[in-house]
C-alpha cells in the first residue's frame, strides 16, 4: 500500500464559494465537518490501483473572517470546526476595498517554507481551484514532490495538466452529499480519477473553452488529456467501442479522418 506524509493548504473562500455555487447543503457540510471529507482523502487514489494512506501532518486553512458569499454565514462561523479538528487557521483578512485578500500568498509561502524545513512532506494538497497557483505545483514538481489540487468545474487545463492528480469537485460533492453510514462503510475515500461520462464531457468542454474559436484538436492529443485525468479510461472508454466514439456520444463532437489524422472540434 503507497503510503504518504502529506501536507494539506485549503483556500477556505476559494473553495466553498465554489461549492456554494453547486450546493448551498454541500458547502456548509465543507465547512462544518471537515473530518468528514479529510477522512475519504486518507484513501484517495491518484493514478494509483491500489488502496493508498495520506497522513496528514500539516493541515493549514487560510480563511477571511469577514468574508461570506451569497446568504451564507460569514465565514469566521466555520472557524471552530477547523480548530476542533486540528487544523491551523490563519486569517487572511481583506487588505483592498474590493475584498482581496493575501491567501494566496500566505500559501505560497507557507508551502515552500515546508518544502524547506519538512524535507519528510512527499506530497502537497493545494485545496484551491485557482489556475494562480500553477508556478506553485510545477515548483514542487522540481522538488519531486508529489501534488494533487482541487479541480473545481471551471478549473483550467493548464493547472491541472501541472499536478499529478486531482481532486473533482462532482466527488467532492458525492462525499458531502452521503449519509454517514455510507462513509463509514466505504474504505477507498475519494477516486479523484473515477472517470463518468459527467467529468469526462467537463474536461473535454474546459479543454475547448480555452482553445482558439475552430480549433481542431488531434483525437490522440484528448486521448491523452482523458488518460493523464482518468489512468484506466482507455480499457473500454467507459462502454464506448472507442475514443472516437466516446467524443461523438459523451462530448457531442464532431470527428473525421483527414491526411492520416483524426481530428475533433466542437460546432
Amino acid at each position: 500500500m503507497p503510503k504518504y506524509i502529506s501536507g494539506i493548504f485549503l483556500d477556505f473562500d476559494n473553495v466553498f464559494s465554489s461549492l456554494f455555487k453547486q450546493s448551498k447543503d454541500a458547502a456548509k457540510e465543507f465547512a462544518t465537518d471537515p473530518a468528514r471529507w479529510l477522512g475519504a482523502f486518507q484513501g484517495m487514489r491518484g493514478s494509483e490501483v491500489e488502496d493508498t494512506s495520506h497522513n496528514f501532518v500539516i493541515r493549514r486553512c487560510y480563511l477571511n473572517p469577514v468574508g461570506r458569499v451569497g446568504n451564507s454565514q460569514p465565514y469566521s462561523t466555520y472557524r471552530q470546526s477547523f480548530v476542533r479538528d486540528g487544523w491551523e487557521v490563519i486569517d487572511t483578512p481583506p487588505l483592498t476595498n474590493q475584498g482581496k485578500t493575501s491567501a494566496d500568498t500566505h500559501i505560497v509561502m507557507d508551502v515552500l517554507d515546508s518544502v524547506a524545513h519538512y524535507p519528510h512532506v512527499d506530497e502537497y494538497v493545494i485545496m484551491a481551484a485557482d489556475a494562480d497557483y500553477t508556478p506553485l505545483i510545477i515548483r514542487l514538481r522540481k522538488h519531486m514532490k508529489t501534488t494533487v489540487v482541487y479541480a473545481a468545474m471551471e478549473t483550467s487545463v493548464a493547472y491541472r495538466a501541472a499536478c499529478d492528480s486531482i481532486i473533482d469537485e462532482r466527488s467532492m460533492l458525492e462525499i458531502l452529499e452521503q449519509d454517514d453510514k455510507v462513509i463509514a462503510e466505504t474504505s477507498a475515500g475519494i477516486p479523484s480519477d473515477q472517470p463518468t461520462a459527467e467529468k469526462v464531457a467537463d474536461a473535454i468542454d474546459r479543454y475547448f473553452a480555452e482553445s482558439e474559436k475552430g480549433h481542431r484538436a488531434n483525437v490522440a492529443t484528448l486521448g491523452h488529456i482523458l488518460s493523464k485525468q482518468f489512468p484506466g479510461i482507455a480499457d473500454g472508454w467507459i462502454g464506448h467501442s472507442s475514443l472516437s466514439q466516446l467524443l461523438k456520444k459523451v462530448c457531442r463532437l464532431q470527428v473525421e479522418n483527414t491526411e492520416n489524422r483524426t481530428l475533433a472540434w466542437k460546432e
